[in-house]
């Protein structure tokens, strides 16, 4: 057989396949019709539908409220049936971002197989995940950006004379949970590294973390296996030549981030911390953390909190204090400002660890580093920040968030919930040093538990190579990325004193808030009823859509008014323009916009030059719009000619019309529906406090993104710029007679949204 028809063969089936797939993927599904959609904070008020079970998502649709609610089985949490009412039998399901519904359902029989069937949902192995099966909308590609530890480390400046690169763990040898690379003080040699190795808990040495300008240094392990005697000469000298990269301390600390109660006990184990008497120079210093434990049956306690019907003050008060849920997130946060201070005011060298020094320690290096480090708190950076502390030194995200059904239920714990709080804390403290939003932090967090993208699957950076996470998935910083603008924090200030230096906040009791858009994000009448955040964005999307917009008009007025001194009519028509190319003895002045280009999308005006006598009505405009950086009316030439010596007479079609006119004003909305009035978009998908809601530029109203074309260029805006309008309106335009294409699409910034209905790529639009 012919090789070339044999790979066309081949390609055929694999697409057949493919299709195949697909095709099981959203068309299979168990339905079950009559349900009962029950508000909690309103027993009476109850929703008829039909529910669905797909493969990948539970739908409930309302045929007469026209509403939607999604829940993908990534998120699920738990199932209960619980005991049979009149109604029905009732159905409670609990989400891993916070999400409670309960269903009635009228047969008992459907609710028995429904709940036997959602409890065997969880996947027993990484090769059933979502993130294997999910197909990512036309936009987003599947184009993982490089992350080269190597680069990192280089920007801190290492190495140097005093650290360096070491590859002994490149086949993950010394220990599987670490990076192939890791960076030791130059003075450490191989016998040195292996001997601490065997020594800490899980092979887990000391490394170099973070490496402040002022010459300090974060180092992270794991706890010795030092028990109530045992001792190690080769982790002593380890720690001996961290202490001396730094000439400007002649000691250092090292931090546990353990009550002392806890690493007492654990030297009944053979565990435990440091001997005082063995590491000379070194301060040692307790920072009371408590385990994963303590820290789940915390977040269960904050769960029955918001979960409470019409509480109290005094009841709801006391339960979340009783849950101690604040107390916890100040811990991280004081012993994370402990070691700020110690890196930058008493210029010390750090080392950090907890038990496996995969938990809490990943807490406070993070933590630290961003209270140092203002690169940190950049979009960018941050993201660094996550893959360098969490991802490659192993935080075991799949035990910790549950993905798999063979998970240790007891391994689950919020200890990523915890620092993306502890970050949002830093935040409300500090709004205008963070380039990212409150979005970016919730978007984070569902992520690391929806499974959707490869970046937050296995335990450990040898998990996901193994894998090859890379080569089958998506990668979520693309798809941050390719919506980096919904993630901004319009507050930012870069050149603000905070953005740009360290930040040693003193942490109050009475300074911490209690998070309402994360965990009442989907009880939208407990939330404020305007979000500064969101509306400060609203206003300045509205204000960049009108300013532009008051471009345009000046320019055409100017036209208009040189149209009517120089005694030029006007077109009303395509026709009349054509009857002035066989006119080249009126008199005009044509003005040059150098910056725009005649294929692109209604720019095709010409633009006059305002004699010396006439003032345009903002002489600035046209330069603070950045679109034309050479306008000046006093340098250029007047000529008598409507058509120039260089221009043809079919440039005369450039001339503005009527109707062109009229379609550049009725192209922009004037007045934007505020983000604060509608609960549902117009396709049923009901809006929560961490999805991004977008104005159509065209008519104003909100939308939620599959209901949104991106990358739209409308006549009516003087920067050409691509901007978001709605599927209507954008019908509307096309269907106009003056209509010119010229929106190229492109994957980067137009987005087919076809896809997006479907639901194995629903969770992009931010649904349940």
């Amino acid at each position: 057989m012919n090789r070339q028809v044999f790979i066309e063969i081949f390609r055929h089936i694999s697409s057949k396949i493919e299709q195949l797939k697909t095709f099981l993927i959203h068309d299979a599904h168990h339905k079950v019709e009559n349900v009962r959609l029950v508000d909690r904070f309103n027993t009476r008020q109850q929703i008829i539908g039909t529910l669905f079970l797909t493969s990948t998502h539970i739908i409930f649709i309302d045929p007469e409220g026209k509403r939607e609610t999604w829940i993908l089985h990534s998120f699920i949490s738990s199932v209960d049936k619980l005991p049979i009412t009149q109604q029905g039998c009732p159905l409670r399901i609990r989400t891993k971002h916070f999400f409670s519904a309960e269903f009635i359902i009228t047969k008992e029989r459907d609710c028995t197989d429904l709940h036997a069937t959602l409890s065997q949902l969880k996947p027993d192995s990484y090769e059933k995940l979502y993130c294997f099966l999910y197909q990512a909308p036309n936009y987003l590609e599947k184009i993982w950006d490089p992350f080269l530890l190597a680069t990192e480390y280089m920007r801190m400046g290492v190495p140097n004379h005093d650290w360096k690169v070491d590859d002994s763990n490149s086949s993950f040898d010394i220990c599987d949970t670490y990076p192939p690379l890791i960076y030791v003080p130059t003075s450490t040699t191989k016998a040195m590294l292996l001997g601490s190795s065997k020594f800490r808990s899980r092979g887990r040495l000391p490394v170099l973390t973070y490496l402040h300008p002022n010459g300090a240094s974060i180092t992270r392990c794991s706890q010795p296996l030092a028990g109530f005697s045992a001792r190690c000469v080769e982790d002593e000298q380890l720690l001996q030549c961290i202490l001396k990269t730094n000439s400007q301390s002649n000691t250092m600390y090292i931090v546990d981030t353990r009550p002392r109660i806890n690493a007492v006990a654990n030297r009944a184990a053979g565990k435990g911390y440091e001997n005082e008497g063995y590491y000379s120079n070194a301060q040692f210093k307790f920072c009371p953390i408590e385990n994963i434990h303590i820290m789940r049956g915390s977040l269960q306690k904050v769960l029955e909190v918001c979960e409470m019907k019409n509480p109290s003050m005094n009841q709801y008060l006391n339960a979340l204090d009783n849950s101690s849920w604040l107390q916890h997130i100040k811990a991280v946060l004081d012993a994370a400002i402990f070691i700020a201070r110690a890196i930058d005011i008493e210029k010390k060298n750090v080392l950090v660890h907890c038990s496996d020094g995969w938990d809490r320690t990943a807490q406070c290096c993070s933590l630290s580093s961003l209270l140092l480090c203002p690169y940190y708190r950049s979009i960018h950076g941050f993201r660094m920040l996550i893959e360098k502390e969490w991802l490659s030194f192993g935080h075991k995200f799949s035990d910790r968030c549950g993905h798999l059904r063979t998970n240790d239920n007891k391994e689950q714990s919020p200890v990523f919930l915890q620092f993306i709080e502890s970050v949002w804390q830093l935040s409300q403290i500090y709004p205008t040093a963070f380039e990212f939003n409150e979005r970016f932090l919730i978007s984070l967090h569902d992520h690391s538990h929806s499974c959707q993208y490869g970046n937050f699957i296995g335990n450990c950076e040898k998990d996901r190579l193994d894998l090859g996470v890379k080569e089958r998935t998506y990668s979520y910083w693309n798809y941050i990325l390719q919506n980096v603008n919904d993630f901004k924090n319009s507050l930012f200030r870069p050149q603000s004193s905070y953005a740009s230096e360290v930040l040693l906040p003193i942490i109050y009791p009475q300074t911490l808030k209690f998070w309402l858009n994360m965990y009442h994000r989907f009880d939208s009448g407990l939330l404020p009823k305007e979000n500064i955040p969101n509306t400060l964005t609203h206003l300045v999307d509205h204000t960049t859509a009108l300013n532009d917009h008051a471009r345009l008009l000046e320019k055409r007025i100017r036209e208009l008014r040189l149209t009517l001194e120089n005694g030029i009519t006007t077109p009303t028509s395509n026709e009349d323009i054509h009857e002035l190319q066989d006119n080249h003895n009126i008199t005009s002045f044509i003005e040059h916009d150098s910056g725009l280009s005649e294929n692109e999308l209604n720019q095709t005006t010409i633009e006059s030059i305002q004699p010396k006598s006439l003032q345009p009505l903002n002489s600035s405009s046209d330069i603070e719009s950045g679109i034309s950086s050479d306008y000046s009316p006093q340098n250029k030439h007047l000529t008598s000619s409507y058509i120039l010596q260089h221009q043809s007479s079919s440039e005369i079609n450039d001339i503005p019309t009527l109707e062109r006119i009229a379609l550049e004003l009725n192209s922009i909305a004037l007045d934007w529906r505020s983000y604060n009035t509608p609960f549902h978009c117009t396709c049923s998908l009901p809006f929560d406090s961490a999805q991004r809601k977008y104005n159509c530029w065209r008519c104003g109203e909100n939308f939620c993104i599959r209901c949104i074309e991106h990358g739209i260029r409308l006549p009516g805006l003087y920067s050409n710029s691509l901007v978001p309008v709605c599927k209507t309106c954008l019908r509307s335009i096309k269907l106009s007679p003056v209509f010119v294409d010229g929106s190229m699409p492109n994957k980067s910034n137009y987005r087919n949204q076809t896809d997006i209905k479907l639901p194995t790529s629903v969770f992009d639009q931010k649904q349940i």
